[in-house]
């Protein structure tokens, strides 16, 4: 019987030093996830910092589209129009006039 308690001593003992191996990695794994969760903090807070910025700008830059709109002077189509056709009359007085001169 004494072999036999020895022997269940020894499996006891092997798997405490087991589980000892095991909490260890745990334990490792556990800091190893713990470093990735504050860089994966500090990325997030870098990528808010950036879009709030980015929408500060986005703001100011439709607010200043919205002032450059406000001054565009459009310029109708009929008076581009109505140039052609002026221009096209004063064509023809000169050379009605030029004719005039050569008789």
């Amino acid at each position: 019987m004494t072999e036999q308690l020895e022997k269940s001593i020894e499996q006891i003992l092997e798997k405490a030093k087991s589980l000892h191996l095991d909490l260890q990695n745990e334990r490792s794994r556990s800091a190893s996830l713990s470093l990735e969760i504050d860089k994966m903090k500090a990325e997030l807070f870098t990528a808010t910092e950036r879009e709030f910025m980015l929408s500060t700008e986005i703001e100011t830059l439709k607010s200043a589209l919205q002032i450059a709109e406000n001054k565009v002077v459009e310029v109708p189509v009929q008076t581009i129009g109505k140039r052609e056709e002026e221009i096209e009359e004063l064509v023809k007085e000169i050379e009605y006039c030029i004719e005039q001169l050569k008789k």
